[in-house]
């Protein structure tokens, strides 16, 4: 039993055109008119197998095909087809096209699997619209998503009338919770959105873990003075102390962490802001992933540890403040040993990695079995038109899926 890569190649496009827009670019914003264009195309897929669909309380499409007995706890696949900005055509998409195409070979070769099967695609993975995303998989892990239909999105429209094209609101999204004991387990199929794979020429990543993040804003508070006539030792430039601190962030971050920890800055901001002043103040965002709490608590230390001398230093101030937490993200170990034996009965060559970026298996976690199946993505371009996975590998990808659904289907879950 083979999956059809051709199919799933030609699926992919056809739902990549779903978000081409006028001006060139290629976006299927969550709960835009591309978006619903290419879930009435992925639905009208699913129907032709026969498959129910529904659309639940947190807006998520799910795509059902029965089992055997279909009073079992269900086996879970999908991801997302909302996408950035210009974004590429393969990520989260894969996932939910995989899904499908696993149902597809199964109704070819005329199997029906003991456990019944459902496709999801998640509401607003991305996030990007209202600053907030795994939305979708937030909901039917029963966590509150956080939102409300007053808030207002980045080109100030109201979330509750976007949200009218899913036909959903933000009051009742918790009712999309699933039992966890309708739940056999959740796989998802997703493009590594790094280099590692690529890198090593390692066709399948088995995911180990997700990241935990942890966020804070800084500012920095010096003392604004004209540029013109304010000796360079009688500064107390704001900018430049936070340069410093910037500066050592790789370098505290490799020596405390390990080859998967990062620390990044990605946004900064100084008052007065004017070309002839001495900043005043220097605001900006700090972020540090890890597999391990442990060691994200570390490097937390050791970077305000080096802030704090780098600000006595230059005579200036600091405030350090936590604004958001997420907890690393292990994969259900039986899942992810499954996958590694769906790998292995293939023979093709793989690598157990975690994953540095957020995807809705990170919420799904937290309460169903879940793994992930990575396939390379090529120089680790992700989050742009110019992503692309060689079709060898989301074939290998799309029948690691599928060989891991078999195993599933003859698994007892763990206790």
């Amino acid at each position: 039993m083979k999956a059809n890569g051709k199919r799933v190649v030609s699926r992919l496009e056809e739902i990549y055109q779903c978000g081409k827009k006028e001006d060139g670019t290629f976006t299927r914003m969550a709960f835009s008119p591309e978006d619903v264009k290419g879930r009435k195309l992925f639905t009208s897929w699913a129907q032709k197998l026969g498959m129910t669909c529904r659309i639940d309380e947190a807006g998520n499409l799910i795509c059902r095909m029965a089992g055997q007995d279909d009073s079992l706890p269900a086996i879970l696949m999908g991801s997302h087809l909302d996408t950035v900005p210009d974004g590429g055509k393969y990520d989260g998409v894969l996932g939910c096209v995989g899904g499908l195409e696993v149902c597809e070979t199964f109704k070819e070769e005329g199997y029906v699997p003991k456990h019944p099967i459902e496709v999801i695609v998640f509401t607003d993975e991305e996030g990007f619209r209202f600053g907030k995303g795994l939305t979708g998989s937030s909901g039917i892990c029963g966590q509150n998503p956080e939102v409300s239909d007053s808030e207002l999105d980045i080109y100030g429209e109201e979330r509750g009338k976007v949200m009218q094209s899913y036909g959903i609101t933000s009051a009742n999204m918790l009712k999309a919770a699933k039992d966890p004991e309708s739940v056999h387990c959740f796989i998802e199929l997703h493009v590594e959105q790094g280099a590692r794979l690529y890198k090593t020429h390692t066709s399948v990543g088995v995911v180990s873990s997700i990241a935990g993040v942890n966020r804070y804003d800084v500012t920095v508070t010096g003392e604004a003075n004209h540029a013109g006539s304010t000796a360079m030792a009688d500064r107390k430039d704001a900018l430049v102390a936070a340069a410093g601190f910037i500066n050592n962030i790789p370098e505290v971050t490799t020596e405390y962490g390990n080859e998967f920890t990062v620390a990044t800055v990605g946004t900064i901001k100084v008052t007065p802001h004017s070309v002839n002043v001495i900043p005043g103040t220097c605001t900006f965002s700090l972020e540090i992933r890890d597999q391990d709490a442990k060691v994200m608590t570390l490097i937390e230390q050791k970077l305000q540890a080096s802030l704090g001398d780098i600000c006595k230093k230059y005579e200036v101030s600091y405030t350090f403040v936590p604004t958001s937490f997420h907890e690393p993200a292990p994969m259900s170990k039986w899942v992810k040993g499954s996958i590694e034996q769906a790998v292995k009965e293939l023979g093709i060559d793989y690598s157990v990695i975690p994953s540095g970026a957020f995807h809705d298996s990170l919420i799904m976690t937290s309460v169903f079995p879940t793994g992930m199946i990575f396939v390379p993505s090529e120089k680790g371009i992700s989050h742009s038109r110019y992503e692309f996975t060689e079709d060898g590998d989301i074939e290998n990808g799309c029948n690691v899926l599928l060989k891991t659904v078999l195993n599933v289907d003859n698994m007892e879950k763990p206790c």
